[in-house]
């Protein structure tokens, strides 16, 4: 987990221009072969992806044709065969949301605050790049109860981005 986390940070470091952004960049960013979804055209995946803890990850990676939009990529982490960490929190932090902003904050990104979002939450960070246009990182995020109160924990990071 940590050397994926490592790999989208400096993925996440290395988008200066719409040129460093494409499926293939990504792909090999993160250390997966996306393939072209049969089901939606303007989709590249990598699923059920297995990490040395156990966990899993996928990616996926939108295509857009307007020139004022980024595509919009992500990594999900999950359990394969579990409900999702939204609907079922259990003690699993797969990122700490935290640790994960400070590092997208050194970086250069400005933190837009927290919102909810599908029985979780979305931390969005915002970074200008290319004249004009922007980069977007957002956290997806969950809540776990560890003992001494809540945590919040990362399940998803998405790329997108555009015009400012």
């Amino acid at each position: 987990m940590s050397e994926l986390q490592r790999r989208l940070l400096a993925y996440a470091d290395s988008l200066k221009s719409r040129a460093d952004i494409s499926p293939e960049k990504f792909g090999a960013a993160i250390g997966v072969s996306l393939v072209p979804d049969e089901k939606v055209s303007i989709r590249s995946i990598a699923k059920d992806l297995v990490m040395a803890e156990g966990f899993n990850y996928a990616a996926s990676y939108f295509s857009v044709e307007s020139p004022r939009d980024y595509p919009r990529h992500s990594v999900v982490f999950y359990h394969l065969g579990k409900p999702s960490v939204t609907e079922a929190p259990g003690d699993v932090c797969y990122w700490d949301a935290d640790s994960a902003g400070q590092a997208l904050e050194r970086l250069g990104y400005k933190g837009l605050g927290e919102s909810p979002f599908q029985r979780g939450g979305v931390r969005r960070y915002w970074r200008p790049i290319d004249a004009g246009k922007g980069m977007s990182t957002s956290l997806l995020t969950y809540r776990i109860d560890e003992r001494a109160g809540f945590r919040t924990c990362v399940y998803e990071i998405r790329f997108s981005g555009g015009d400012m």
